[in-house]
Parts: C-alpha cells; sequence; structure tokens
C-alpha cells in the first residue's frame, strides 16, 4: 500500500466531507460496508465529523458487521428493504446506492424476476427519498457489465455503447442498472440534485464473505482448505479488478468532485490479469500443496459464465477528478486470504 497517498487522499476527503451526513444503502455488503468503515476512520484519524446513516434489511448481518462499532455517535442505522416504503425521515445530505444483487450471484439464473424487483423498485424509493429531502447528490454503484459483451484489447471508456441483448437472461443484472442510471438522468432532471454512476468493475479483498459464490472467492477457498483449483473454463477471460477500499474512495472522490450527470469507471488500470493468472497468483500467495486444474465443462453458458473475452476499462475520467488506487493487486489477493483465513480462525 502507497502509505502517503493513503494518508492524502483521507485528509482530503474529510475536508470536503466534514460536518456532511451520509446515507449507505447496502452497509452490510461488501462495498457498501468498506464505504462506511472507510467513513468511520475518517471521522477517528481525520476528525471529519461526518454523520453515517448505514441502511441495512438484515439486523443480525448488520450486528454481524458493524457490532465492533457500538458507542459510535456517528453511526445512526436504519432499515431499508427495496420492495417496501422507505419511512426514514431523518435528514441526509448525500446517497451512496450499493444495495442490490450482485451479478455474480447467479440470481439472473435463479430468480431472475428479483433482480428487476429489487434493483429498480430500491433505487425508486431512494431517489424519492433523495426528492423529498432535499438532498445534494446521489451516487448510484453500477456496473462494467453494462458495456455488454466486450472483447477488443482497447480500453473501454464511459462513451463505449451499452451494447445488451434484453433475451440474453445473463444480461438482466446489466439491463437493470441501465435503466436505474436513465432513472438518475430523469430524477436530477426533475428535482435538480446531482447525480452519478459508478461503473463497478469486479471488485474484491478485506470483508469478501467467505461463502460468496464468486470464482475469485472459490479460489481463495481452496487455497485455504489444501484443495486443488478446479476451473470449469480455460480461465482466459481478461478484466482489470479493484480493491473494495480503493472503491470506497473513488465513490467518495465521485460524491465531492464528480460532475452531475455522469457515469464514471472504477478499476485499476494495472490490475488486468486473466481468470487462470489469478489462481495462479492465489496458489503461490497461499504456500499450500494446492495445484490448479482444469475440467471443462461441455456447456459453459449453462454455469451462468459470461463469454470470454478481454473486457479492459478506461479509469481515466475518474483520475481526472483526482483519485488514484492505493493497494498493489497482489496486496488485493492478500486481503482475501486474510479475510477467509480470519474467518476458518487459522
Amino acid at each position: 500500500m502507497n502509505g502517503q497517498l493513503f494518508n492524502e487522499q483521507q485528509s482530503y476527503l474529510a475536508d470536503r466531507l466534514r460536518g456532511k451526513t451520509i446515507m449507505v444503502s447496502g452497509a452490510t455488503g461488501l462495498v457498501g460496508s468498506a464505504i462506511v468503515r472507510y467513513l468511520i476512520v475518517l471521522n477517528d484519524v481525520k476528525d471529519a465529523g461526518i454523520q453515517i446513516i448505514p441502511l441495512y434489511r438484515d439486523i443480525d448481518k448488520y450486528e454481524q458487521v458493524f457490532g465492533g462499532t457500538k458507542g459510535h455517535d456517528d453511526l445512526s442505522p436504519a432499515y431499508f428493504s427495496a420492495d417496501e416504503d422507505f419511512a426514514y425521515e431523518g435528514q441526509a445530505d448525500y446517497i451512496i446506492h450499493c444495495a442490490g444483487i450482485s451479478g455474480g450471484s447467479k440470481m439472473h439464473l435463479k430468480d431472475p424476476v428479483k433482480i428487476f424487483n429489487i434493483g429498480i423498485g430500491g433505487t425508486r424509493r431512494l431517489l424519492d427519498y433523495a426528492a423529498t429531502h432535499n438532498c445534494e447528490g446521489f451516487v448510484y454503484v453500477s456496473t462494467y457489465e453494462i458495456y455488454g459483451g466486450v472483447n477488443e484489447d482497447k480500453l473501454i471508456d464511459e462513451n463505449h455503447p451499452c451494447l445488451l441483448n434484453p433475451m440474453v437472461l445473463r444480461n438482466s443484472y446489466a439491463e437493470v442498472k441501465r435503466v436505474c442510471e436513465s432513472m438518475l438522468t430523469a430524477y436530477s432532471a426533475k428535482y435538480g440534485f446531482k447525480v452519478f454512476s459508478g461503473r463497478l468493475t469486479s471488485t474484491f479483498g478485506t470483508g469478501v464473505s467467505y461463502n460468496d459464490p464468486r470464482f475469485f472467492a472459490e479460489f481463495a477457498r481452496c487455497v485455504v482448505e489444501g484443495r486443488n483449483i478446479v476451473m470449469k473454463s480455460t480461465g482466459g477471460t481478461v478484466r482489470n479488478y479493484l480493491d473494495v477500499d480503493d472503491a470506497a474512495s473513488a465513490f467518495l472522490y465521485i460524491l465531492v468532485n464528480g460532475e452531475s450527470g455522469n457515469a464514471y469507471n472504477l478499476t485499476n488500470r494495472n490490475n488486468a490479469i486473466s481468470v487462470r493468472d489469478i489462481a495462479t497468483k492465489l496458489i503461490a500467495l497461499g504456500g499450500n500443496q494446492v495445484e490448479l486444474v482444469f475440467d471443462i465443462a461441455d456447456d459453459i453458458k449453462a454455469l451462468g459464465f459470461r463469454k470470454e473475452g478481454v473486457t479492459l476499462m478506461d479509469p481515466s475520467k475518474l483520475e481526472g477528478i483526482g483519485w488514484i488506487p492505493v493497494y498493489t493487486f497482489e496486496e488485493t489477493l492478500q486481503k482475501l486470504l486474510d479475510t477467509f483465513n480470519t474467518a476458518r480462525g487459522q
């Protein structure tokens, strides 16, 4: 980690957000919890005086994630469900909307209708809150998948066409994200508050659930449990990744420096790597006698995998508003292994 840059970013964000009230939906999820933790640190280390409203759906999970923060006067947790009226009457200056169903959850195969109900319904309820409570800004956590099945070597910027076939079930997750981005534009035009979209690449590191279904979590589980990594594809897909703590700072930079009505790619340009090479790196970091084994599935599509290819996002626009990642890819992988070893009591 670049410690000097990390400290400079904290100081800058603390100064820009001092005394503000920030609502974070999906606060018990990977990205939401990282943003809440980052804001807590700004208060503890930089005396930022930020009031934080973490929104949760499951109180038990909230206690599990934030039980160690009891006594923090800067936290005012509140209940939020995408399919229920949002009854919170307190005031927030900004909303960072992280709640939703992850594309890696394979929910598009299990219950695709639920993706639309949760994604669109939850976003609209929070936009309605922003409109009726005169919020200053709304940041939406979107996805790189909005660009569709791009397979090209050149970097994808925010003006790249969003080419999605609506008749492909896997695209339902990205279609919801695209609809919600359009909703941001509509609400901003009618009610006048600032809106921003952060198109997030695959993100992990500290805080990933041990039962996370995504491939990098399965690889890490194999390493810490001493099992061979069995790949059902050739692992040739190449894309860039982002540390979840870098994602947290990126969303806050968008909040303070972004231009309303704009989308920003969130990724680390230095982290372009294939799925196969991620497995190899995790094995090397783990130090266990684990091997990489290939058992190619007959029907990759049936497993919910995206088509193999190269999808490299261009973060120049985000870097242009002052953000720089502080973690290397190897550090992110080690943070993932550390999280899983802790979960197993090692």
